[in-house]
């Protein structure tokens, strides 16, 4: 019986690891919700029609969780969609995108080449639909500046830290969802959605142009200036996996105030797509 429990116990501990390096690969639910609630205030009447026909909803805070609630399934069957999720750019040095993207294994190139499959007429209704989840996912992801940026710690991934409110986390993870809760204030998640479309209207204009590379450079640059970049004593020869490190207030009212214009963005972006590929013009 002994020998069962703690075999038991050793598969409870071996599934909650897991449960947390899952959990740290993009926004998290609340993230994508509100990107999603924000982006769908923002369709057009024609978009939202095409998107009820293909989806059979319109509701992008749902269909955004897609990708990540099916991962491991997703994985089986394409192989390499797991790195879908991002793109590894490192913050010191350079890389061709051949290395940090090989055959086409990131976000930038997946948005891209789903973003014309959803905009060209003929494709099917199921690659279409594919193609929906890959991007209301996605364009929220390259938001999060980790998911732009590396420093040979998958993205924050292996940089332990602990929060000012007591928390252990990755530094990965803390962006992900601790700076997202924090922003919340504990919030509905609807509310805060309209309150932010409201806040940044100003903002449209400017955040819908662009490429998904410039999106990419913006993304990754706070995560040079901020993510790292605000560590107390950061260097770029700072190795930081190997020890935990203290994240004051400041830093995280920064990055509170980061997340929050960064999931804003994300949901004028993820409306901009839509609107264009639902009504087949770009």
């Amino acid at each position: 019986m002994k020998r069962l429990v703690g075999s038991l116990l050793a598969v409870l501990v071996g599934l909650m690891v897991l449960g947390s390096v899952t959990d740290a690969v993009a926004w998290g639910p609340k993230g994508h919700r509100i990107i999603g609630l924000l982006a769908r205030e923002l369709l057009s009447p024609e978009a939202i029609a095409e998107l009820e026909t293909i989806m059979g909803s319109a509701d992008l805070a749902t269909l955004g969780l897609y990708l990540d609630d099916n991962q491991n399934r997703l994985e089986e069957q394409i192989p390499g969609s797991r790195a879908w999720h991002y793109d590894n750019i490192p913050i010191c040095g350079r890389k061709p995108k051949s290395e940090y993207c090989p055959n086409g294994w990131c976000a930038s190139t997946q948005i891209v080449r789903h973003r014309d499959i959803l905009a060209e007429a003929h494709e099917s209704k199921a690659r279409k639909q594919f193609a929906i989840w890959v991007l209301t996912h996605l364009i929220g992801d390259i938001h999060q500046p980790l998911h732009a940026a590396d420093h040979d710690d998958r993205g924050g991934n292996l940089i332990q830290v602990r929060l000012p409110w007591g928390r252990n986390a990755n530094l990965h993870a803390a962006w992900d969802t601790d700076f997202v809760e924090h922003a919340l204030g504990g919030k509905n998640e609807k509310l805060v959605a309209h309150a932010l479309l409201l806040k940044f209207a100003s903002r449209k204009t400017d955040w819908q142009t662009g490429t998904i590379q410039a999106w990419m450079d913006e993304s990754h640059q706070l995560a040079k200036t901020v993510a790292y970049g605000k560590i107390a004593g950061f260097t770029y020869d700072a190795d930081l996996k190997h020890m935990r490190i203290a994240l004051d207030q400041n830093y995280a009212d920064e990055a509170t105030t980061v997340v929050e214009e960064q999931l804003a963005k994300a949901g004028y972006r993820l409306a901009y797509f839509l609107n264009l590929g639902l009504s087949n013009r770009r």
